[in-house]
């Protein structure tokens, strides 16, 4: 039914701040997953200044699913203290598919996403890279 991103990698850099003064979060968690059970990536400890990293596959282009990738913040103690789907930009989408699953997309947008309800705030990370050598997606995330 899907046909996976070939060999097109993805790093997801996530750099977890307080929402209230902008100072790094330490000592927080970060889950990541891809909804399909593709790539799932795991759970990560920020870094002293905030940072997480994680490698993962470019997500599948699924009709009816705008790409993303799922992810939670978690306190030292476990309670979770944001999630969201990180939204992959159209024009990372466009280097990391083929043509066929590019067309999965068409008429897509994250408004119409039947994974998306009311109660998945929706991020948008930078993306670098290429297809050749691997993306990279970096957002800032304010708890």
């Amino acid at each position: 039914m899907t046909e996976p991103a070939p060999g097109v990698p993805l790093t997801v850099k996530l750099r977890l701040v307080s929402a209230s003064s902008g100072r790094p979060r330490t000592g927080c968690a970060v889950s990541l997953w891809h909804c399909d059970g593709h790539g799932a990536a795991g759970r990560q400890v920020a870094d002293p200044a905030g940072w997480v990293s994680f490698g993962s596959p470019f997500p599948e282009a699924q009709a009816g699913h705008w790409p993303h990738v799922h992810f939670a913040v978690h306190s030292g103690d476990g309670e979770v203290l944001h999630s969201a789907q990180l939204a992959l930009p159209g024009d990372a989408c466009a280097k990391a598919y083929r043509t066929a699953q590019r067309r999965r997309l068409d008429g897509m947008s994250l408004g119409r996403d039947c994974c998306r309800t009311g109660e998945w705030t929706v991020e948008i990370p930078s993306v670098t890279g290429d297809a050749a050598r691997g993306l990279v997606a970096t957002r800032t995330v304010g708890v």
